[in-house]
């Protein structure tokens, strides 16, 4: 190797570890007793820019992709009950749109019961394992839904797929936590969510082809779309069981075959990541503890973002339970089954939207200014479908429709990586994640009553309403950014008159911890 070689090679190395440590000797000394908590820790240790791209690069096709491929039967799961409402699904069952809002409402209310439970559990069993026995049973649950007979057998099974769905969403960013840096969240929790886009659309073509199925057997086609999508739900989780590892220094095993990392490489993985956060050094199993539950429930720096969660998503289940209803009652000139496909273009462009969001936040490293513009996309999308006159022509409300669903979970991704970012340590982040998804889901219980039989087909209350919510988010976004900034300032102030000695008397004898750490700064 030249001379000019070695330079640009060190230098990387530098830039490497520049790149995830800020020097300070008190930002150091914590960082290495932090570390000592994990064996594959390297205090001094050096890689280049590249080793850690083929890292990050394994990750997502390895890791990323394949939950990517479980959020979409999941998603195929939560989504089917809007394409069965297309092919007499109330008629067959006897029952009013009222009643379907009430399992919806009845799904949420199990969903949020259990998903603290949840992800209790899932820190003593290990997401590798847990995440998997939960698709293959809310499969399950959404299998049984063949033999639906009424109102009571619909509404104990919204209540079962509630149940075992419960924990999965925030098991799921927990899990990612462990492979890749703050910074590196929200990207992939877009490409996670991006799912959700991918899956709407092909659950349309899936519903259409399906729900022609009706009369085989003598059974109707809703019957068929939920059997099949269910047992497809249980495949796959029966094959995570096997594919997920539980971190990167254990990717051997199952049907990994030689593992996804070299000992070099599980060594830059893990001390990367502490670097980055060094609550992350400590992976042990065990429960949640009462005081990072309290901690994670009473925390005046969690809630924002949950109440961004709350109000920011009320339009979503409206929009993506009623959008084929909608669109079949705006009488386009096309079979009743054809509006499935026909609200697939909205989850192109909510697609779009998010990957572009989620990776300039990434980029710019910038949570709250991003969430509020998307926040104001979604809003005056959301004003369009409340303003637009009763005898507006039905291919304007079609549009207005469509751009709306574009802009359903455009900052959803961002706002669930700043939280994850910003709560520490492990057991704290995993009940402040849950809260996050119950807000997103208990939403849904105020949101789908917002539309009622009596206010078919346009729905404007209710899209005035959805409009209320999102001008509140865009105000707790920018709240949220000048809060920790005013955090942030206040530790830099009582701080910086302390010398090392200052600094490393306060490491060993503090029992702050995580975030309520002097040397934690949030990120906004």
């Amino acid at each position: 190797m030249s001379k000019a070689q070695e330079s640009k090679a060190d230098l990387e190395r530098q830039e490497s570890i520049a790149s995830t440590l800020e020097g300070t000797g008190s930002a150091d000394d914590w960082l290495r007793i932090q570390g000592e908590k994990n064996p594959y820790y390297a205090h001094d240790l050096t890689w280049t820019p590249e080793e850690e791209k083929k890292i990050v690069r394994t990750f997502d096709f390895k890791i990323l992709s394949w939950i990517g491929v479980m959020f979409f039967f999941m998603q195929l799961d939560r989504g089917n009950m809007a394409n069965a409402l297309t092919d007499n699904f109330m008629e067959d069952l006897n029952i009013t749109l009222n009643t379907v809002t009430l399992g919806s409402t009845i799904f949420t209310i199990f969903f949020c019961l259990f998903e603290i439970p949840s992800n209790i559990i899932i820190r003593r069993a290990g997401p590798q394992r847990w995440i998997p026995f939960l698709m293959c049973f809310w499969g399950l649950s959404t299998a049984c839904q063949f033999f639906l007979k009424d109102k009571l057998t619909f509404l104990i099974c919204r209540a079962l797929v509630g149940i075992f769905e419960a924990g999965y969403i925030p098991g799921i960013a927990i899990y990612l936590t462990t492979y890749y840096k703050k910074h590196e969240m929200a990207v992939r929790l877009s490409i996670f969510w991006s799912t959700l886009a991918i899956a709407n659309s092909v659950a349309g073509v899936l519903a259409y082809g399906i729900l022609h199925m009706r009369g085989v057997a003598g059974h109707a086609g809703w019957k068929w779309l939920f059997l099949f999508e269910g047992l497809g739900t249980v495949v796959i989780g029966i094959f995570s069981f096997f594919i997920l590892p539980e971190g990167p220094t254990s990717t051997k095993g199952g049907l990994r075959r030689n593992g996804y990392l070299t000992a070099r490489q599980e060594q830059i993985a893990i001390t990367r990541l502490i670097r980055d956060d060094p609550t992350k050094a400590d992976t042990s199993k065990g429960v949640v503890s009462r005081k990072h539950l309290f901690k994670a429930l009473t925390s005046p720096k969690v809630w924002p973002n949950i109440l961004i969660g709350f109000f920011g998503l009320l339009p979503f289940s409206p929009l993506t339970i009623l959008s084929p209803l909608i669109v079949k009652n705006l009488n386009l000139g096309v079979p009743p089954l054809v509006s499935n496909l026909l609200v697939i273009p909205g989850y192109v462009i909510s697609l779009s939207i998010m990957t572009f969001v989620s990776w300039s936040s990434d980029k710019h490293n910038e949570r709250a200014f991003h969430g509020a513009l998307a926040s104001t996309y979604y809003a005056l999308c959301i004003l369009a479908l409340a303003v637009l006159p009763e005898d507006a022509s039905k291919f304007s409300l079609y549009f207005a429709l469509i751009f709306a669903m574009g802009g359903q979970t455009c900052w959803h991704p961002v706002n669930a990586a700043w939280i994850a970012g910003n709560t520490a340590p492990v057991g704290k982040r995993s009940i402040a994640l849950a809260m996050y998804i119950i807000s997103v889901n208990a939403c849904d219980m105020v949101s789908v009553n917002l539309f009622r039989d009596e206010d078919a087909p346009r729905f404007i209350t209710g899209f005035w309403i959805l409009f209320g919510a999102l001008l509140l988010t865009i105000v707790l976004f920018i709240f949220q950014r000048y809060h920790l900034m005013w955090i942030n300032k206040r530790r830099e102030e009582k701080t910086k008159d302390w010398t090392d000695a200052d600094w490393h008397h306060y490491n060993e004898t503090t029992t702050d911890e995580g975030d309520d750490h002097l040397s934690f700064r949030y990120s906004y």
